[in-house]
């Protein structure tokens, strides 16, 4: 057996070698075709064809179409209110405000906004992230110009004008990435 099948596998690898091993190709097509579905003639009657196709004898068979006009409707008026003392607090105007200091925990930003003075300017804190650091801001006051605030930093404790504050923009804390700005008085 084992002879055989080396005989055998010789002589298709010879087969294959030699230049008279023919190999016969065929392919196979096949058309499809498509019914054509008939058009019939539309149904016209007896009188109609006689007189031929006309105005008068088309028009009782056509739906006509107007536009649609649509009624004003009448609109319900509007009261025109105020704000509230509570939406005047939450958007506060544009302004400046003095960045007293820069701390790593919540627990120091309550220490800080405790010790700045109370009544007539308002404290903030704002939270963002540096270099994967996470920082609070204490901040205060709002000031209409840059001016008022650096001047605002000569009326502070002397304890938090050694910590060397500066005049922020609040419309730049807004825009900010981290805009999380929160009024703690």
């Amino acid at each position: 057996m084992k002879k055989i099948a080396i005989v055998g596998l010789s002589v298709l690898l010879s087969a294959c070698v030699s230049s008279d091993y023919v190999t016969d190709v065929s392919s196979e097509s096949y058309r499809e075709d498509y019914k054509t579905a008939k058009v019939e003639k539309p149904v016209v009657s007896q009188q109609k064809m006689t007189e031929g196709v006309t105005e008068k004898n088309v028009e009782p068979n056509v739906v006509k179409m107007a536009p649609v006009v649509e009624q004003p409707k009448s609109k319900p008026a509007v009261a025109i209110t105020p704000p509230s003392a509570k939406q005047k607090a939450m958007n506060s105007r544009y302004g400046f405000t003095i960045q007293v200091v820069a701390v790593g925990s919540q627990t120091k930003v309550d220490q800080f906004a405790r010790k700045l003075p109370r009544g007539e300017q308002p404290i903030w804190e704002n939270y963002k992230m540096v270099n994967g650091t996470k920082w609070y801001t204490v901040l205060y006051g709002d000031y209409a110009t840059r001016m008022d605030a650096k001047e605002a930093i000569a009326s502070l404790p002397e304890e938090f004008q050694n910590l060397k504050p500066f005049v922020k923009s609040i419309d730049a804390i807004k825009n900010s990435e981290y805009p999380t700005l929160n009024k703690l008085n």
